[in-house]
């Protein structure tokens, strides 16, 4: 899975990039004090340079941030730092990327032009939006005396294409400078973390690289329209994530409970194809796609979609042949928008099928699955990976967290197996499990001497029982056979033995000992 960064870097925009998140304070702000206008870009032939210059509302977000070491879970990697933009918010909060503050050991809020700084938390997060809100970790008093010369900054969702907008960065010593750009295209695109397709605006225009190029407001007439999410050097286009997506995250947040974007939980095979659509009995310009999985847990199966079904509309919008359907406001998009950009978590969904040729009308209210609840999880930040070390035996849960860490050689040996099983989970899940756990290392320990080259077995049982997450792993280890513990694996030898005194013993050595093992264990 490449971050922001990485993709930043590829593009050649910027060396410091990476996503932000923001911090709100209390107190009421007072009057913006007059910003001088910047100096005159280069703007492109008939883009409209942007009238309202708010420098106001702008704060430069400074991050440390440190991932744990998804092979050694008990450590961490060694610190980074982040440099981005956050954007003032109502009731002293700050918006930026999820991206910048995933991980984060310390957050900072500074004024651009006087360089006072403040502490910040996060009080709100989406990874898969790609969303942050921060707020200052102080005092009242100091909270207010900073931002008392800082103007929010409304949202503008109206944005369509051919819309001029204009992207915002500040300079080395605190000045505005203002980037023309104009909105070509409206889709669905990924943002962050894999799996996670929203809204996105496509702009064209060519973006300077500044020392603190994230996270970087889009503007409309003064208002924000998005925030920046990729840009492409070579092409000169620029991705936005739009206000629409923003406004969705900042009210579901107001209550302190996010619940986030719900999930429709379907994959789908488009009906272009004239002998499929005559295999499915469709007739000539019948609307629909072929649904062809509906994953547990999901709207899809709530409502009770099945395989095989014809899906022809979702709350009265017409499905076309490609899974499309006409946007009031931006015309032709992936009916994922309906879903995860309009509605929220409890919203009545209408869904209307033919099935076996006959048509059926789907009622019921979208929610949303936690990745968390995932077989396989997605994606897992600012926590540690769940983990039993034992003997000199490391297992952990399979995630994409930890295939992705291997960058090309996911594709090839032992990885691509497991890439392939993280994938297509369906038949563990029909076997009850909740997480596939694997023997993801082996230690050169005395007890584990000859299993060295046993790393990314997948774990059926061990001492008779099957093991359907790291709990259910720890439970069967305090009962060995004999004084021996017997662990079936998927693949060749299958089956291995580990004697439990030789492994308590093992397991005393390793703490604190040359791997530098805190703990044996993290169950969270």
């Amino acid at each position: 899975m490449k971050t922001l960064f990485s993709i930043l870097l590829l593009a050649t925009f910027a060396a410091s990039a990476l996503a932000q998140q923001p911090r709100p304070a209390k107190g009421k702000p007072s009057a913006p004090k007059p910003a001088a206008a910047p100096p005159a870009l280069n703007a492109a032939p008939g883009l409209a340079r942007d009238p309202i210059i708010k420098t106001q509302s702008l704060l430069k977000v400074n991050v440390t941030s440190q991932a744990y070491n998804v092979h050694l879970p008990w450590q961490k990697e060694s610190p980074s730092a982040r440099r981005g933009l956050g954007v003032v918010m109502p009731q002293n909060h700050v918006l930026v990327t999820a991206q910048m503050v995933a991980d984060a050991t310390y957050i900072e809020l500074e004024q651009p032009e006087s360089g006072r700084k403040l502490p910040a938390r996060v009080t709100a997060v989406d990874y898969e939006a790609n969303v942050a809100l921060l707020q200052a970790d102080s005092t009242d008093a100091r909270t207010t005396e900073f931002f008392k010369d800082l103007q929010p900054m409304q949202l503008d969702t109206g944005v369509r294409i051919g819309d001029a907008l204009s992207v915002w960065q500040i300079g080395q010593f605190g000045d505005l400078i203002v980037t023309p750009m104009r909105i070509s295209k409206v889709e669905t695109a990924r943002y962050f973390v894999d799996g996670s397709v929203f809204l996105v605006y496509e702009g064209a225009g060519i973006v300077r690289s500044e020392g603190n190029s994230f996270t970087l407001p889009v503007v409309k007439g003064g208002k924000l329209a998005g925030l920046l999410l990729r840009y492409d050097s070579k092409n000169q286009v620029t991705t936005v994530l739009p206000a629409s997506i923003i406004e969705h995250f900042l009210k579901d947040s107001t209550d302190g409970k996010y619940d986030g974007f719900p999930n429709l939980g379907v994959e789908f095979q488009i009906t272009l194809d004239e002998q499929f659509r005559e295999y499915l009995g469709m007739k000539p310009g019948a609307p629909g796609i072929y649904v062809g999985k509906v994953s547990k847990g999901g709207s899809a199966a709530h409502i009770g979609l099945k395989e095989g079904d014809i899906l022809t509309a979702i709350n009265g919008f017409r499905i076309d042949s490609r899974g499309n359907y006409k946007d009031p406001q931006y015309g032709t998009l992936s009916i994922s928008h309906i879903v995860r950009g309009k509605a929220y978590v409890g919203d009545p969904v209408t869904i209307k099928v033919m099935r076996e040729g006959e048509p059926l009308e789907l009622k019921g209210e979208l929610i949303r699955k936690r990745p968390e609840d995932e077989v396989v999880t997605p994606y897992r930040f600012d926590r540690g990976p769940n983990y039993i070390l034992a003997g000199g035996l490391l297992f952990q849960e399979l995630n994409d967290t930890y295939l992705d860490a291997f960058g090309e050689d996911r594709r090839s040996g032992t990885i691509l197996r497991l890439s392939h099983i993280a994938q297509h989970p369906e038949a563990f899940e029909k076997e009850g499990r909740k997480k596939i756990i694997f023997l993801s290392l082996v230690l050169p320990t005395p007890s584990c001497q000859g299993y060295e080259r046993l790393g990314g077995q997948i774990v059926n049982k061990v001492n008779g029982q099957v093991i359907t997450d790291l709990q259910a792993l720890k439970t069967a280890l305090e009962k060995p056979k004999d004084g021996v513990h017997a662990i079936q694996l998927g693949e060749f030898p299958h089956l291995i033995y580990l004697d439990d005194a030789a492994m308590k013993r093992d397991d005393q050595g390793l703490i604190n000992g040359s791997f530098r093992v805190g703990s044996l264990e993290r169950l969270e």
